[in-house]
């Protein structure tokens, strides 16, 4: 069973929702997902400075106290070995009705529910003709407004695991759930930060380690030649981690083992 925190308290039973509440009509809103081991929120404090980076430019109160409370409290009614934890804030109830309005108080919810942390060795992707618009807010930050990353894995689930997203432009972007990347002899290569995609923990934790496995990481325009061209191609998130891509649109793709990376990540979660 679930741990459900709402505004302030553990809730037993249905959640009371505003009908108001701009998270549930207009997608108003932020979220983070992270895995918690063993109690442990992973990356917990990185999540929560993105979270409170995409609430302040979004004009979303944010309480970092609050939340820390929140999760704490969440996490003390703790009862799986592996858990994942969601914690959405939303602008609430708005009043009076107007698209600018800030919101007095932010509706908070936090919840903990079992977790499988097995995955498959490795997915295939599809491209997409959903495209990410790179000039928008939702595409670079972490909000309630996914309609476009479902749409796209609809498009695509009779046809592969998961779906590539191209931006505007027609340049790779990301995946549904998560970031691209590509090596390339020494390279550790993934789409910038402008090019439509949301700056992942695992993406960051990566960069900043790739020197450790003898990696140059560099941040670029990526094309989908660059895909079927690279010695391996993997996506990433934070509660998978790192998983290969095998194919793209039924063509095959490198096959050079990835095995330091996912240790690499594994590492730095602490479950090596």
């Amino acid at each position: 069973m679930s741990v459900v925190w709402f505004n302030g308290a553990i809730i037993e039973g249905p959640l009371q929702l505003d009908p108001a509440d701009r998270g549930l009509t207009l997608g108003d809103g932020v979220f983070e997902t992270i895995a918690v081991y063993d109690d442990h929120a992973v990356w917990l404090e990185e999540h929560l400075a993105r979270m409170e980076g995409a609430a302040r430019e979004l004009g979303i109160g944010f309480d970092l106290t609050r939340i820390h409370d929140g999760v704490a409290t969440v996490l003390a009614q703790n009862k799986f070995d592996v858990a994942v934890m969601r914690i959405t804030l939303t602008r609430g109830v708005v009043m009076p009705r107007a698209l600018t309005g800030f919101g007095e108080s932010p509706s908070l919810l936090i919840t903990l529910s079992a977790f499988d942390p097995s995955h498959p060795t490795s997915i295939t992707l599809a491209v997409s003709t959903v495209r990410r618009n790179e000039t928008a807010p939702s595409s670079r930050l972490k909000t309630l407004s996914y309609i476009d990353n479902i749409a796209a894995a609809r498009e695509v689930t009779d046809r592969a695991d998961d779906a590539l997203m191209l931006n505007a432009a027609g340049h790779v972007a990301c995946t549904t759930i998560g970031n691209v990347f590509l090596v390339k002899g020494d390279r550790l290569i993934t789409p910038r930060f402008d090019q439509g995609i949301l700056c992942g923990i695992a993406r960051a934790k990566l960069l900043h380690h790739a020197h450790e496995m003898q990696l140059k990481p560099i941040e670029a325009i990526v094309t989908l030649e660059d895909v079927f061209l690279a010695d391996a191609v993997f996506r990433t998130n934070s509660l998978r981690l790192a998983t290969p891509v095998t194919m793209l649109d039924d063509r095959t793709l490198g096959t050079r083992p990835i095995h330091d990376i996912k240790h690499k990540l594994e590492t730095l979660i602490g479950r090596t």
